[in-house]
């Protein structure tokens, strides 16, 4: 049988509205101009170089978000990506603002010896602010992100206070620079091979970022972390009891043979059995994804949490961070139904056991 063009169609922004959280029919939009485009195409070298170091320094936050690692949405064409940003950082802090400390680069002036190098992202540099959002880009290059969520105004006035931050701490802005500083080569210059191997694997952070909102469409992990391992990656993805954990629908997006990463997939462990006989403990699958040569494995650790794992105070953290109802709703059903009933007047629940 013979796909008809509107099947087609639709079948990529099903897959890109999956990948990138961009909805069903922003894609089908953003895919009908030109019938033949990559729902989510690869980025070129220096393209994946920017992105590969924003995942590494965007990743593994220390609090919960709306979503997954922080990441609403992205929108990724050939020469560049937007990342839209979750406003909150845990309850308190705000995702914007860490953003900006994790990614620009900034040079120690103070006396300390514990300071051994530049922070930040080596060579990335402020482009601009507009309606779009924060241009980021890599010196010597046309690599460009685009950080959204806030508005203009409002990244204006988050700049200009990291820039008194900076200040009050002893840091130098180096995102301003035309070209590389004289830190930034002396750091990038002690172990040149190092960054040389970085940038070959960097196709592999580049397009997790692209799809990273899969962590949220096709499974509904209420945490995720992940870290740099050597020049791979290692994700830990925590379920609630009775959430099914669909590891295989991961899979099949990263690995689609047609839009996907070239991944060889190894599954090395999986207790998804669908038996009570192990008294409703905790459960672990692991899995590796890993290109056809060379380095940049993924592991990943599916994670389903045994009956009557506390998951109040997550559940708290991630409301005050603004995370939707519909969301928690699948991604810590026992629990929603538990702060639904109480918000209805029921007696407060027991407690449940706390993680031993």
């Amino acid at each position: 049988m013979i796909m008809s063009h509107g099947s087609a169609l639709t079948q990529k922004a099903r897959y890109r509205s999956h990948c990138t959280g961009s909805g069903h029919q922003t894609s089908l939009q953003q895919l009908a101009s030109a019938a033949d485009q990559h729902p989510v195409p690869d980025a070129d070298l220096n393209q994946a170089r920017l992105e590969a170091s924003v995942f590494e320094r965007l990743g593994g936050t220390a609090d919960y978000c709306a979503h997954p690692v922080g990441v609403a949405y992205t929108l990724p064409t050939t020469d560049r990506l937007v990342v839209g940003l979750d406003a909150k950082l845990g309850p308190r802090h705000r995702l914007p603002q860490h953003s900006l400390g994790a990614l620009l680069p900034t040079r120690y002036t103070g006396t300390k010896d514990s300071f051994e190098g530049p922070g930040g992202i080596m060579g990335a540099r402020l482009h601009r602010i507009d309606t779009d959002g924060l241009h980021l880009g890599l010196v010597g290059t046309d690599a460009r992100v685009v950080l959204a969520g806030p508005t203009a105004n409002q990244w204006q006035s988050i700049l200009a206070d990291h820039r008194a931050w900076c200040a009050d701490h002893q840091l130098a802005p180096l995102w301003d620079a035309p070209e590389l500083t004289r830190p930034e080569r002396d750091y990038l210059a002690t172990d040149p091979t190092w960054w040389e191997e970085r940038a070959e694997t960097a196709w592999v952070a580049s397009g997790l970022l692209r799809r990273i909102a899969l962590l949220h469409t096709v499974i509904k992990p209420f945490c995720v972390r992940y870290w740099q391992h050597g020049l791979g990656w290692k994700f830990e993805l925590c379920f609630e009891h009775g959430v099914a954990v669909d590891h295989d629908a991961l899979i099949h997006h990263l690995t689609h043979p047609r839009w996907g990463m070239t991944l060889q997939v190894t599954r090395d462990f999986c207790a998804c059995k669908p038996c009570d006989c192990d008294g409703d403990a905790e459960r672990s699958c692991w899995f590796r994804f890993a290109p056809g040569q060379g380095y940049g494995e993924v592991a990943v650790h599916f994670r389903r949490t045994r009956a009557g794992y506390r998951t109040s105070d997550v559940y708290e953290r991630l409301v005050a961070a603004g995370a939707a109802p519909a969301w928690l709703e699948q991604a810590l059903p026992a629990q929603h139904a538990r702060m639904a009933n109480h918000t209805k007047g029921s007696p407060r629940p027991v407690e449940e056991r706390r993680e031993g």
